[in-house]
């Protein structure tokens, strides 16, 4: 349970959604910042991992727990790793929405009765259940995940 957090508390850093905007962004903000205990919300998991590696050069990783969103290759290897103060990322499934789609539609097609709003099921995807939601991890390249999540920024 979070306690409530007073907005003079919280600060807002704009890294783009991208890796290196969240790497630079964050690497200044701990220029000033004396805070020593941080939670970072990613708005998706290439700034949570940007954050993250912010923190870590700046051997300010211990106070920080960091949380990211849509349980991207990269986020699932960083959660794999011993010490990682990468704690989750919400697993969206997009790789499952065609079957639930594809019911839907053929639900309206057939005039039958259909709620007025679907919501995708995720999930928060971490050390300990990532190998349960992820079984198939174990055939791609570690090494190369890091070099991915550059090129794409």
């Amino acid at each position: 349970m979070i306690p409530a957090i007073d907005d003079s508390q919280v600060k807002w850093l704009d890294g783009r959604g991208r890796y290196e905007g969240s790497l630079t962004a964050v690497r200044q903000h701990l220029r000033y910042s004396r805070s020593s205990h941080v939670l970072v919300g990613g708005i998706n998991d290439p700034s949570a991992l940007g954050a993250l590696r912010a923190f870590e050069e700046a051997g300010r990783s211990a106070g920080c727990a960091v949380v990211g969103q849509n349980a991207i290759p990269e986020a699932r290897a960083e959660l794999r790793k011993q010490g990682t103060r990468f704690l989750g990322s919400v697993a969206y499934f997009p790789e499952r929405y065609g079957e639930e789609v594809i019911a839907l539609c053929l639900n309206i097609l057939a005039r039958k009765r259909v709620p007025p709003a679907v919501f995708v099921k995720h999930q928060l995807a971490t050390r300990e259940n990532v190998d349960h939601l992820y079984p198939n991890d174990a055939l791609i390249n570690p090494a190369e995940l890091e070099l991915l999540l550059l090129k794409s920024n």
